[in-house]
């Protein structure tokens, strides 16, 4: 399926199970014409309300398609949530997406605040989750060092990649991304890191040495605050003391 192919599918997909839609958009990686063969649909349906705000997955027409279905309402209040997060999850499908469905300007509408949302960046990291994240890297990038056995240095290499690349671009203020879209991220807000953190990163899941991704890490560190390990002090919070539900 092409890029026009995909459109035209999520029309469809669109007129045949949304037929109340007010708006609606393409993203993902068909919107942005890098589709493969195995691509999903994503598509985001704004309804008039009531309608039940749900992610659902369908199949169609030989596709899976994921769909995002909210009222103009809940969708402003994922912009907020995506801020909070740090990742613009809703707010790039609908700031980067396809207009497939626009009922008196609805998706553009939408489509504006999205990209003041993404335009704004995410919501600063409080100065006790940026020493969380610092401590976090530390304690992870002490680990990698001392790890002898192969497979427990590669398990402490890839909870460190995410932490260590959400420490970078949340100390800088700049949108983080999770999966694929972590590399993605990194070459976009820390050009002049990502390569050697990203390489150091591969060499080490390769079986070659953890050196060059230490070093790494050591400067995002240098460039975050600097290590963290004494002093560290976190209150247990009362939902966690209450037990689980």
């Amino acid at each position: 399926m092409n890029g026009m192919d995909a459109i035209e599918s999520a029309r469809a997909l669109v007129r045949e199970l949304f037929p109340e839609a007010v708006a609606a958009f393409l993203g993902g990686s068909l919107a942005r014409g890098r589709g493969t063969a195995s691509s999903d649909l994503d598509v985001v349906v704004i309804c008039r309300a009531p309608v039940e705000v749900r992610r659902e997955n369908v199949g169609w027409q030989g596709r899976p398609a994921e769909l995002f279905v909210h009222t103009a309402e809940s969708v402003r209040t994922m912009f907020a949530w995506d801020r909070a997060a740090g990742v613009p999850t809703m707010a790039s499908l609908c700031a980067e997406g396809l207009v497939l469905v626009s009922v008196d300007g609805c998706a553009e509408q939408v489509a504006e605040d999205a990209r003041r949302t993404v335009t704004a960046g995410p919501a600063p990291l409080s100065p006790a989750a940026l020493d969380a994240l610092r401590y976090q890297v530390t304690d992870l990038l002490d680990d990698l060092l001392d790890a002898r056995d192969p497979d427990e240095r590669l398990a402490v290499a890839a909870v460190l990649h995410q932490q260590a690349a959400e420490l970078l671009l949340g100390a800088a203020g700049i949108w983080r991304g999770k999966g694929k879209w972590l590399a993605r991220a990194l070459r976009a807000g820390a050009p002049d890191l990502a390569d050697a953190y990203l390489t150091g990163y591969r060499t080490l899941a390769a079986g070659g040495p953890a050196a060059p991704f230490a070093d790494a890490v050591a400067a995002v560190l240098a460039r975050s605050g600097g290590p963290l390990r004494e002093g560290d002090r976190r209150a247990a919070p009362p939902a966690l003391l209450a037990g689980p539900v």
